[in-house]
């Protein structure tokens, strides 16, 4: 009796399709239900919170219509987190916090003001972060989302140039212990993506998560719109073939709205195996490519 109670309080194991993936979009701000609802995308990256807030936060309700495909099958919808930088907007933010107070609060991005780097190897950052009712993980699964899209884990280069020597495996720590918290809530194939951060596309890493996602790997990495430098292209290249090689999942994410530009960004990416998605940075649109993506 005891072993059967047990075994009814485990996650169910959802069958999510992960080996069926065709496409994918990313949107993180300005979000419609219905129209991502109506979309032909196989995967979805969404934030948590149609606002970026607490009160906007989507339900499972919300979720479940998501996770639906037009066509029948089952969709899978990702949920944005950053684990490398806070964001002042979110739900754990308040009044008087700034960098050093908390200890875990850092500088803020030059480039995006409302955003700080963060010692993310701290255990009150972490805290907020997973393991309690009102941990950010924790919300996500709440909601019941399909797995993670992990940014800013290239914060690790940060803090090596300021001389932390340990940063990049204090980092491939927090992903493992986010991977193994969300699989036991979430089931054994809850998803687990990281943005960039390739120096992290080791073994050990990979074999824990499911997938990347690359940014700029054809446009968008000194200017958007503009062509990435043939040699950081070529690097990318080489670098998400290993990923492909080692079985796992690639979400290129290129910055244009030219046509010609993302024609040929969907086609030198389906050329390596990988997933392609074309947008602006600000992620503030759903992009519909007629005769590039699922109709």
């Amino acid at each position: 009796m005891a072993l059967a109670l047990f075994c009814s309080l485990q996650p169910a194991q959802a069958q999510r399709p992960w080996g069926q993936l065709r496409s994918f979009c990313y949107q993180l701000q300005e979000a419609d239900l219905a129209q991502l609802q109506q979309s032909n995308f196989d995967l979805m990256i969404l934030d948590y919170s149609r606002d970026g807030t607490a009160a906007g936060r989507w339900t499972s309700a919300e979720i479940s219509t998501l996770q639906r495909h037009p066509r029948g099958s089952r969709r899978l919808v990702l949920a944005y987190l950053s684990i490398g930088e806070a964001e002042n907007y979110r739900f754990y933010w308040q009044k008087g916090f700034r960098p050093g107070q908390p200890g875990w609060l850092d500088k803020s991005n030059p480039n995006w003001p409302n955003n700080f780097k963060v010692r993310y190897w701290d255990k009150s950052w972490q805290a907020i972060l997973f393991g309690n009712p009102q941990a950010y993980l924790d919300q996500i699964l709440e909601a019941g989302f399909d797995g993670i899209y992990l940014d800013i884990v290239d914060a690790y280069e940060y803090y090596e140039e300021r001389g932390r020597g340990s940063a990049s495996q204090e980092m491939v720590q927090l992903i493992t212990n986010l991977a193994k918290y969300g699989r036991q809530r979430g089931g054994a194939d809850f998803g687990v993506f990281t943005q960039n951060g390739e120096a992290l596309w080791q073994k050990s890493l990979l074999a824990t998560i499911t997938g990347v996602g690359r940014e700029d790997t054809y446009f968008g990495y000194e200017a958007e719109g503009r062509p990435s430098p043939l040699v950081f292209t070529r690097t990318m290249e080489t670098r998400l073939d290993a990923v492909v090689k080692a079985g796992k999942i690639v979400l290129n994410v290129d910055y244009t709205a030219n046509p010609k530009q993302v024609k040929e960004a969907y086609r030198r990416a389906r050329g390596h195996r990988y997933l392609e998605y074309t947008t602006r940075r600000g992620l503030d649109r759903l992009w519909l490519w007629p005769g590039l993506q699922p109709p």
